[in-house]
């Protein structure tokens, strides 16, 4: 009896935690790369360029960032909107817009405006959906209709596609 005692322990300490850390990774590596699958690019977005209080906001500077675009055509959906902002607005890269027509002006906070000629072209563009997905290379991955549905899937796909932050590495001072 005194020798299975140890024996049992360095099986279950080499043999069954190993294992039970393996399979629950995999499950995780599993989810990430199905959630992927569903959001593959659909098309490089639009070019467009307009200036907020003599600040460029454009496709060029906002390369690099997962973007999140409401797709302003008289909705009213900023209890989503506001949920969004609230839950990333910490993360230094993802950027919000919101793309009107000249006639409607309604403020979200957090949400850069952007009204051009090009702001008509994505209207049309990307009609009859509220909210565009755009990663870091500025490819379209999916479009959403704000609803109490689809909520909880648009927060899990730009959980999957946000760069992580990057750990600063130790460096060592010249003396």
């Amino acid at each position: 009896m005194k020798r299975i005692f140890p024996i049992l322990v360095l099986f279950l300490l080499f043999i069954v935690l190993p294992l039970g850390s393996y399979l629950y990774l995999s499950g995780g590596v599993d989810y990430r790369l199905a959630a992927l699958e569903k959001i593959q690019p659909k098309g490089e977005l639009l070019d467009f360029e307009y200036y907020l209080e003599g600040v460029a906001i454009s496709s060029r500077s906002l390369k690099n960032k997962t973007v999140l675009i409401h797709i302003n055509e008289g909705s009213h959906d900023s209890k989503y909107l506001q949920r969004f902002y609230d839950q990333f607005k910490q993360s230094a890269n993802i950027e919000f817009l919101q793309i009107v027509s000249d006639s409607l002006v309604q403020e979200e906070e957090g949400f850069n405006k952007v009204y051009s000629p090009t702001a008509n072209a994505i209207m049309e563009a990307y009609s009859g959906k509220d909210i565009i997905l755009v990663d870091t290379a500025m490819q379209v991955r999916s479009y959403y209709d704000l609803n109490d549905s689809t909520v909880n899937e648009l927060v899990r796909d730009i959980s999957v596609i946000l760069p992580l932050k990057k750990k600063s590495s130790i460096t060592m001072k010249d003396r």
